[in-house]
């Protein structure tokens, strides 16, 4: 096979890849860091969260912005496309506690509401990401993201996200999450920038996972030749109005 012809094809099948695991994704609100590599163990069970006696936020969806950057990689990564994949819709609750290491959150993100390179996502993320990919390859993206062998929507619709440790000052604690994904639970630390201004409270912050701390397999094809890099970089800025 001709080399154009094969850069054809690779540039293809790269866009039906779904960015599986920009999922976790959510990680409540947080900073810059690298997570540790999470334990292929279970993490233990849940203790519930302080919702009596407590200051309660509902997160607002049509304010809030969750997004995952997914990233080409390989020899031949000229050739396929970074994605931009925003949360249509972030759904949850947020327990601020005068005893500020008892609060707490849970939030939910459903995945069918998953924005998918969407031009005005990708003009604010820079050169990178640039080139907008055609509607064919945006659309097989989802299929594939959406699809049994990646997120499995019909099977597990929702991405959950439940805080279980804060530690620090309230302005910028470290909240150790619980992550669920397709079935898979792991846990992760991430510091936070908290701003409470009258009945609203707003979370924002940076951070990275790996694809495979979830059992993802990150999509790869002539040999890794071209591929989707590991890690996914999340950015968020939640913002809750106090119910």
């Amino acid at each position: 096979m001709k080399l154009p012809k094969i850069m054809a094809l690779c540039e293809s099948v790269f866009h039906q890849v779904t960015l599986g695991a920009l999922l976790a994704a959510l990680a409540g609100c947080a900073g810059v860091v690298a997570p540790p590599r999470t334990s292929v163990s279970a993490p233990p069970a849940l203790v519930p969260l302080v919702t009596a006696g407590v200051t309660h936020y509902v997160i607002l969806s049509d304010l809030s912005d969750v997004r995952f950057l997914v990233y080409r990689a390989g020899p031949l990564a000229s050739f396929g496309h970074n994605h931009v994949i925003r949360a249509g819709s972030v759904q949850g609750d947020i327990y601020l506690n005068h005893n500020f290491d008892l609060s707490g959150f849970a939030l939910t993100l459903p995945v069918a509401d998953f924005r998918v390179d969407e031009p005005a996502d990708r003009a604010v993320e820079g050169a990178e990401f640039a080139t907008q990919p055609s509607a064919a390859a945006i659309a097989g993206t989802v299929k594939h993201m959406l699809g049994s062998t990646m997120l499995d929507a019909v099977r597990y619709p929702d991405i959950r996200v439940r805080s279980v440790r804060l530690v620090g000052p309230e302005w910028g604690p470290e909240v150790t999450v619980r992550i669920e994904l397709r079935g898979t639970q792991r846990q992760l630390t991430v510091p936070i920038a908290l701003n409470e201004c009258g009945d609203r409270l707003t979370a924002t912050g940076t951070f990275k996972f790996r694809q495979t701390d979830f059992g993802i397999k990150p999509f790869s094809i002539l040999g890794g030749g071209l591929r989707v890099a590991d890690t996914v970089t999340v950015r968020f800025h939640i913002i809750a109005q106090r119910g």
